[in-house]
């Protein structure tokens, strides 16, 4: 009955935590997808789907969920920065405009080989930055191995404002959507042996 998060985020692992989900982290080291010639939410659901599946073939029963987060910037998708000179780029593209914020999930039933995938939407508008602001946000924002480059959180939340939908789908893992796909395969995640709270 375990639940198997098929991911290297640590984001995602401290979320299902602090819900208290009980689960184990095994990341899948897939190779992800990317292409401009999908929309966002299929290539969000792609990965997610990869991810969950690679992870599932080492396992022999469990829901394994696996999870991808894109960003879209006009009509641009934007993954994970290849490094900080990139990730700085982003940053001065996305100033003072608004992106749409992407989270692929695949739920997959290994004993039953069931599978669901969707995915959740959110908006979220980026401050206006002049040019010689964007050097010390950047020394302040951390880890910037995350899709468009930064976290929400800390910092990221003078730069990052007017959230329209899923806060935690900005984080990486919409707990809301998850729980639905958990119930349509007939879990409810909130109760024993799932959550450690009840």
């Amino acid at each position: 009955m375990n639940i198997i998060l098929a991911s290297n985020s640590k984001r995602r692992h401290e979320i299902l935590a602090s819900c208290g989900i009980k689960h184990k982290v095994v990341p899948s080291n897939a190779i992800e997808y990317m292409t401009v010639s999908r929309l966002p939410e299929q290539v969000a659901m792609i990965n997610s789907r990869i991810k969950a599946e690679a992870a599932a073939k080492k396992l022999k029963s469990g829901y394994v969920i696996g999870a991808d987060t894109v960003v879209l910037l006009r009509k641009k998708i934007i993954g994970k920065p290849k490094n900080a000179s990139h990730a700085k780029r982003m940053l001065k593209e996305m100033s003072g405009k608004a992106i749409s914020v992407y989270t692929g999930l695949c739920v997959i039933d290994v004993k039953k080989e069931n599978l669901i995938s969707d995915y959740e939407r959110s908006l979220v508008t980026v401050k206006k930055l002049k040019d010689k602001e964007i050097p010390g946000y950047f020394k302040l924002l951390g880890p910037y191995d995350k899709a468009g480059g930064f976290s929400i959180e800390g910092v990221g939340s003078f730069i990052f404002d007017d959230i329209k939908g899923s806060y935690f789908n900005v984080l990486g893992l919409p707990t809301a959507k998850l729980k639905e796909m958990f119930e349509k395969l007939g879990v409810n995640i909130l109760t024993p042996p799932f959550c450690k709270y009840i």
